[in-house]
């Protein structure tokens, strides 16, 4: 039967368009997740810069501290193959900024690090594959959140 009423749909997902703002640094080592992720992020309002490895995100950060202008937010890859993935790479910038705020994200989510992200240093988790939404929703609760003390 005809509804008297035009349907609801719900708001598509693509169209979730927060606004934010601040440097994020993405350790992603796949190229076409690098690419979705930084012209999401920019189009968000955030600045950002990727890199597809630890060492380099953990020089890129320490760089960047140095120079004064730091990056707000950390999002990354827990497992790089043949290279330093984000919970090392985490580990080693707490050591020099134990206030960094990452959030990490991961298609392995039965790793340990995934359910127990905090006592791993990161402020939230992230499973992939994940709708724009949901990174939107990660973010906002992050930034809204306390600074990590230190």
């Amino acid at each position: 039967p005809a509804a008297a009423e035009a349907p609801v749909v719900p708001e598509a997902a693509a169209a979730v368009m927060p606004r934010g703002g601040g440097r994020i640094l993405v350790l992603e080592d796949e190229p076409l997740v690098q690419d979705v992720l930084r012209r999401m992020l920019q189009q968000w309002g955030y600045e950002v810069e990727v890199v597809p490895e630890g060492r380099m995100a953990v020089e890129r950060y320490l760089e960047r501290r140095r120079g004064g202008a730091p990056f707000d937010l950390l999002i990354m890859d827990l497992t790089i193959p043949g290279g330093m993935g984000g919970r090392q790479a985490l580990a080693e910038i707490h050591a020099h900024d134990p206030r960094a705020r990452a959030i990490v994200a991961s298609g392995y989510s039965d790793d340990p690090t995934m359910a127990n992200f905090g006592a791993a240093g990161f402020a939230a988790a992230l499973a992939k594959p994940f709708l724009p939404a949901d990174l939107a929703r990660v973010l906002a609760r992050v930034q809204a959140g306390p600074p990590r003390p230190g």
